[in-house]
């Protein structure tokens, strides 16, 4: 079986129940039946198993499939922290920074969903994939960043894909699920500070050869030699706000 680009592999099916609105599996943790319906909807499931049952997994690495992006291009990106209490809408907050606070919107994953869907669009989260880290340890970051933009896709936000780059640009893990012609946003930010240019460089040109997106949303510095061709850049955050947001 396929869906779109992707072969697929079946998840087996478990019991579903609907709480408040919102489409919950039931894990194989028991879960205290005086919990009020808030609470349940962020009780914890180390498991994943309320994510992974509302998305499809490619048959070759299991990587949940992400839909691509067509909608309108926003006018411009902030990090969630900037923007969460905000009025504005035609921003599209981000993740583009460091994992502990990623994990605070991760563990708080109805919060988060409701937080975005203030904002016409988002930007998926941005799990890091460092050279210093093992190589299952970048998958797992790889599979996370997926599952969140597919399990919001799933509920009906709008979600631009992020396409997080590892150093091992050869490998296939990274870029298996996410979407063809779509809207990404791909970040450079601490490429020229770890000295891993020419790899950044190489993963760029695959994701244009196999996912051939339709714009691009660079955040952080322009890379030497790198080709702007539908591209839309935005500077780190930090620098913005210490100019203005210029």
């Amino acid at each position: 079986m396929s869906n779109g680009y992707y072969p697929i592999q079946l998840t087996l099916p478990i019991a579903e129940s609907t709480i408040g609105g919102a489409d919950i599996q039931r894990s194989a943790s028991p879960i205290p039946s005086d919990l009020s319906s808030f609470e349940l909807l962020e009780h914890k499931d180390p498991t994943l198993m309320f994510m992974t049952l509302a998305v499809t997994m490619t048959k070759r690495y299991e990587m949940p499939i992400v839909r691509a992006y067509t909608g309108a291009l926003p006018s411009d990106i902030r990090g969630l922290h900037r923007v969460s209490n905000s009025g504005l809408r035609n921003v599209a907050p981000h993740f583009y920074f460091d994992d502990s606070r990623i994990l605070r919107y991760w563990n708080k994953p109805f919060e988060t969903a409701q937080m975005l869907a203030r904002f016409e669009c988002s930007i998926g989260m941005d799990f890091s994939m460092t050279n210093e880290m093992p190589r299952p340890q970048k998958i797992h970051a790889s599979y996370l960043n997926k599952l969140w933009v597919a399990w919001l896709q799933s509920r009906g936000h709008a979600v631009i894909p992020n396409v997080s780059l590892p150093d091992e640009w050869q490998q296939d893990y990274w870029i298996d699920g996410w979407p063809k012609h779509s809207v990404i946003a791909v970040s450079s930010v601490g490429v020229l500070t770890h000295g891993n240019s020419e790899g950044w460089l190489k993963a760029v040109e695959k994701i244009r050869r196999e996912l051939q997106p339709v714009h691009i949303l660079r955040y952080g510095p322009r890379i030497s030699g790198e080709s702007n061709e539908n591209c839309t850049y935005f500077a780190n955050d930090n620098h913005r706000a210490a100019n203005g947001w210029k």
